[in-house]
């Protein structure tokens, strides 16, 4: 959407710059947070009984492990190596299932129970596009609809030489995300049905679109764990058996840190 030859550009060149000093920040006050709560409540939130935890071996040996961080490997490589080459995220997980999938053969010496093993990656690869597809087609929905109602110009019009323009975007649209997250649960909705709207009002508005969009994506990550009605947030609550406003409370505080840290970095970096 914001226009990048490479995914990897997006990521080292911005999205990192903001989000690792953010990670940074949360890491120090969530040891002081918990260690405080744990003063307060006279002991840890809740004890979890490992004897009901099982560990299962898996059939198969260590080096495996290279499969599933092998697409993330080669993305880095080509954008290092190979920048010019017109080769995509596509290409390149389809690249890895192979590789993994001929190893497996390999070993098993068993080709059906290889391709048995196949439904599993293409189901869930299915899952994921059907979900990604139908956010951002009703997104486009929604963009083509308020650009017909005319608020795309009426914001872009407000915005428009107004002094610190990026700035107040940013945290309007940051703002708006953090709360329909906390109130949904879901970061990603509410991420997909505006960042179509980012590059056609900075245009409008002569800003840097980066500036609004990147804040948004992190915020969308960051708040979702601060809502007691996420899934990772039942869940956890599920497992340790206690409310899930208990996990809310542990969570809320290092989770805020880092969205200020997201804002503050992405105002020094942008503004």
């Amino acid at each position: 959407v914001l226009g990048f030859d490479h995914v990897v550009d997006y990521v080292f060149y911005h999205h990192a710059v903001i989000s690792i000093p953010a990670i940074i920040v949360m890491g120090i006050v969530h040891y002081f947070w918990q260690k405080r709560l744990d003063r307060a409540d006279g002991g840890v939130c809740a004890a979890v009984d490992e004897s009901e935890l099982r560990q299962v071996n898996a059939d198969a040996p260590a080096w495996y492990a290279v499969f599933p961080v092998l697409p993330l490997g080669l993305t880095i490589f080509f954008w290092a190596c190979f920048k010019h080459a017109k080769v995509g995220l596509v290409e390149i997980t389809l690249f890895s299932f192979a590789l993994a999938f001929i190893a497996e053969t390999i070993r098993r010496r068993d080709v059906k129970a290889a391709m048995k093993d196949v439904s599993t990656f293409f189901n869930g690869m299915g899952d994921g596009f059907s979900k990604v597809v139908v956010l951002i087609v009703a997104a486009s929905t929604m963009v083509a609809g308020l650009k017909a109602m005319g608020l795309i110009d009426a914001i872009s019009g407000l915005v428009t030489g107004v002094e610190n323009a990026g700035a107040g975007l940013m945290l309007v649209f940051s703002g708006i995300t953090a709360l329909i997250t906390f109130v949904s649960g879901s970061g990603n909705a509410v991420f997909y049905s505006f960042i179509e709207l980012i590059p056609q009002i900075a245009d409008k508005a002569g800003i840097d679109p980066i500036m609004v969009a990147l804040p948004m994506q992190l915020t969308s990550n960051v708040i979702r764990a601060a809502s007691p009605v996420a899934a990772v947030v039942i869940i956890v609550a599920a497992v340790v058996k206690v409310n899930p406003l208990m996990v809310v409370k542990r969570t809320c505080v290092p989770l805020l840190s880092g969205f200020a840290a997201v804002l503050l970095l992405s105002l020094i970096r942008y503004a």
